[in-house]
This record gives structure tokens, sequence and C-alpha cells, in this order.
């Protein structure tokens, strides 16, 4: 599993996110702009699994961003008939 942690900040009319430990950021005008972006930038590293998102206001103009994807395995269930 991976886990992407991003610092969020509102300035003025802008809402920027910036990856805790490592290079990904990105920048929108709505914080829910910001998330689809900030899951965009998460998934242009490993987009091999599951998505999961945590967004958390601390103040009305900072919030932390959280995603973390997995891994996803397909069970198959067979149903036998009885005839």
């Amino acid at each position: 599993m991976g886990v992407f942690t991003f610092v969020c900040r509102s300035s003025g009319d802008e809402w920027s996110g910036k990856q805790l430990s490592g290079d990904l950021e990105a920048s929108a005008p709505s914080t829910y702009d910001l998330q689809r972006r900030l899951v965009q930038a998460a998934l242009s590293t490993d987009s091999s699994g599951g998505i999961q998102s945590s967004f958390s206001m601390i103040t009305p103009s900072s919030a932390v961003f959280q995603v973390s994807y997995s891994i996803s395995i397909s069970i198959h269930a067979f149903s036998f008939l009885r005839f």
C-alpha cells in the first residue's frame, strides 16, 4: 500500500497542495478540484490499485489530504449447478 500525504493551503482564490515528503504538488481554484488533481498526481506514480482519500480541514485556509492505494486482487467465486 502506498500513502501520500499533502499539506494544503489557501492563498486568496487558489488552493495549493504539496506532498509532505516528496515532490508532488498541485493547485486549483477549489478544494474539490485540488483533491482531484492531487489524486491524479498520486496515480501518476502508481495506478495499480484502488484509491482511498481523506481530506481534513485544519483551519479555514489549511488542510491535510491523504491518498492511499492498494493493489487490487480479484477473487472469482464460481457457483456450481446441481443437475
